[in-house]
This record gives C-alpha cells, structure tokens and sequence, in this order.
C-alpha cells in the first residue's frame, strides 16, 4: 500500500451564526479527510466518497478541491509544474449544500495538498488570502484553517481579510439539525434586497458586536438576541420550509441561541449544558421534518496537515 505524500483533514464549518452575516463562523466536528498520492498518468484523479462526493455527470475541472489544489501547486511552484499525476482520495462528512462549509472545507483541503507537494509552502495568511478568493466570502474558510470561532472582514484592494480567531466557551454545545433537502449558496444570495431599512442595519450592526461580546465573555445569555439577525435570515426562512420552526423549538426547549447554518437549509443551536443539548436534539428529532439532528462538538484545532516527512498545521 503506497503512503500519502500529504494527508489533510479539515473541519465542517457553521457561518453568520445570525447576526454575524459573512464575518462570523464556528468550526464543527463533522470532517473532510484528504489524501494526496503520486498519480499513474498525467492530470488529476479523484476519488471522493461519503458526504458531498461529485456525481457521476460532474466536470471534475469545476470541481473545488481539483480547482483549489492547482491554486495550491501554482503558490507553491510559481506554476502547476506542468500536468503532474497525482491522484486525490477524500472520505467525507459534510453534506453538500446544507449550509455546514462543504465548499470552504474542500477548498482549504485542496490548497493545503497543493501547497504541499511544492517546493515552498504558502504562508498561512497567502493561504487564507487564497481561500477566500476561490470561496467568494471568507468566514467559512476562516473557520475551516483555524478552528474555532473566528471573525474574518473582507478588506477590499487586494489585502487579505482581516482575521481573529476566539476561544470556544467551554460551556457552549452546538446541536444541529442537518436538512435532507438542499440549498444553494448563489440561490439564496438572490433571496437578499439591495438595500435595508436604516433601522435594520443598526439593529445588524448592534447585533453583530453583542455576538463579539457574548463569544469573548463566555455570556450565554447574551446569544438569543445577538443571534436575531436582520440582514439575511428574514429573506431567507421564507424559502427554507420547517427552518424556522426549528429555531422557535430550539428556543423552547432552552437554547441559548439559534440561527441559519450559513445560508440554510440545516440550523444550528448554541446550548450551554449537557442537558439543554440533549433537549433540543431530542425536539427536534420529533418534528418531524426531513433530516436528522445531532450533538456536536467545536473543533478548536482547525486545518491538519501531515506529511510523510513531517507534520505541521
């Protein structure tokens, strides 16, 4: 059995967490798992499995982590050092297209293998740099390297997006419910208006400090209105049938917070004991609704790479 040169495992992700609308993410305990190997003929094989997986009739050329992995051999050669064999397998989580960071997980994976099979590794903030270009939005990929609960600001001309990562309450359980049915990040990016009530983007931006406050300060109590968002959840439950219910049952049942994972259809509750999480995971299930709900954890380690020299984050 042939060794990997470079295995990678990146976490799912959780962004906006309401309030913070393509700033804020959490890392979750759902995984990506990647392994590079040398190829036997020239391009790019990969072999996915699990969650996500492409389909038969997918253009593996539009695939992420094939598009991300070319990004990740250019910064680390200055080119693609020609075609190249590799082959790719990757045994996946995160479910596609459920609001839980399968794009922000697969591109992260891609680069860091790309970046790997170089002569000289990125630095971390040219990989985060790179990442967010090829996801759009930095939040998920934040999330996705670093762990934890991190907030990255787009900063416009070039510079890469501002970043800080936050320690995870310890308290804090995040309980999801992962839809069965699926929803698309551009879809529901048209959901939005071009425009807000003056009085919606300082409740937004208000909203917005108090999740800062109630991460940096461990406040739980701080999370049902932090989370309340007013920029993207109000356009987007509309289209996402049973989401809100899950939120009011998440409330009712003794959550601290609950929201939109990303852009839906999955919603994530913020519980701050064993106890409340079980509760929600339990109402949940007897909803009803298509999909399942469970328990997670936060990751707080974020992006590993290892290689068959050496280890590294």
């Amino acid at each position: 059995m042939p060794t990997p040169i470079a295995t990678v495992e990146v976490p799912a992700s959780s962004a906006n967490l309401g309030s913070g609308f393509d700033s804020f993410a959490a890392a979750l305990s759902l995984k990506l798992r990647a392994e590079l190997y040398h190829g036997d003929e020239a391009g790019i094989l990969l072999n996915a499995h699990g969650e996500g997986a492409p389909g038969p009739n997918d253009d593996p050329e539009q695939n992420l982590l094939i598009r991300a992995f070319r990004e990740g051999l250019r910064a680390a050669h200055g080119s693609e050092m020609g075609a190249g064999a590799w082959r790719i397998e990757v045994s996946s989580m995160i479910p596609a297209a459920r609001g839980l960071g399968s794009s922000g997980a697969a591109i992260v994976a891609g680069l860091l293998l790309g970046a790997a099979a170089g002569r000289q590794a990125p630095t971390a903030d040219e990989l985060f740099a790179l990442a967010a270009e090829l996801e759009g939005h930095p939040d998920n990929v934040a999330a996705a390297l670093y762990g934890g609960i991190t907030l990255a600001v787009s900063r416009g001309h070039g510079e890469a997006p501002l970043l800080r990562r936050f320690r995870v309450p310890e308290a804090w359980i995040p309980v999801a419910f992962i839809a069965a049915t699926v929803s698309h990040t551009a879809e529901m990016r048209a959901a939005l208006p071009a425009g807000i009530p003056h009085a919606d983007a300082a409740a937004a931006a208000a909203r917005a400090a108090l999740l800062a406050t109630a991460v940096i300060t461990s406040d739980a109590s701080l999370l049902r209105t932090a989370m309340d968002d007013r920029l993207h959840q109000p356009y987007r439950l509309p289209r996402l049938p049973g989401a809100g219910r899950l939120i009011e049952t998440a409330y009712l049942h003794g959550a601290a917070g609950a929201a939109l994972s990303g852009a839906g259809p999955s919603v994530l509750a913020i519980c701050d004991s064993p106890m409340i999480a079980h509760s929600v995971e339990k109402a949940w299930a007897a909803t009803g609704l298509p999909g399942m709900a469970t328990r997670l954890r936060f990751d707080t380690a974020g992006a590993h790479l290892s290689t068959s020299a050496s280890s590294a984050r």
